[in-house]
């Protein structure tokens, strides 16, 4: 887990390295995942964009999903964005990516699981530096254990899916420099 968040954040030093005026944003999300009963599905995130060529951008996003009954999750976005200007201050766009989701809070077994987003989004522009968000994503994060328990000389095994999968809303506020 440290060798992920070390690379991270190499990752994020070295697109700072090439920053042009224009071409990178930051910002907050709040955001709503319909995973289900086991998880809180209200939760906050911070993000930073990359605009690579015209109309073709990179996203580092962070979620955290708020601890319902001392278990939530947390997980990181890499997606990509094509840019349609639909009006004046109106952009669309598809987005596409590979997501990392991970379980924290007081339980014994954390696990974490690699996935991928697919969905779509708009932003308006409030100023040429201020811009608001809206997306809307299918989340597919899904992994299957088998566990086995023995019982007066029984043993008895099952499968069962650990996922953090469904669709997933975000609002959110960038600042554009």
């Amino acid at each position: 887990m440290k060798k992920l968040m070390m690379i991270a954040a190499m990752m994020l030093m070295s697109i700072g390295a090439f920053a042009q005026e224009g071409k990178m944003a930051v910002g907050a999300n709040l955001g709503y995942a319909a995973y289900g009963n086991s998880y809180n599905p209200f939760g906050i995130g911070a993000k930073l964009q990359y605009e690579f060529v015209e109309n073709i951008r990179g996203e580092f996003a962070y979620n955290y999903w708020f601890p319902k009954d001392k278990a939530g999750v947390m997980d990181f976005d890499l997606n990509f964005h094509y840019l349609f200007p639909v009006a004046e201050d109106i952009k669309i766009y598809p987005l596409a990516g590979v997501n990392l989701a991970m379980q924290h809070g007081d339980m014994d077994d954390k696990e974490s699981i690699f996935g991928f987003n697919i969905g779509a989004g708009a932003e308006y522009y409030l100023q040429s530096n201020l811009k608001l968000n809206l997306d809307i994503k299918y989340q597919y994060n899904k992994k299957t254990k088998s566990e086995s328990v023995t019982y007066k000389g029984q043993t008895v095994s099952y499968d069962y899916d650990i996922k953090f999968d469904g669709p997933v809303f975000q609002m959110g506020i960038a600042y554009i420099f």
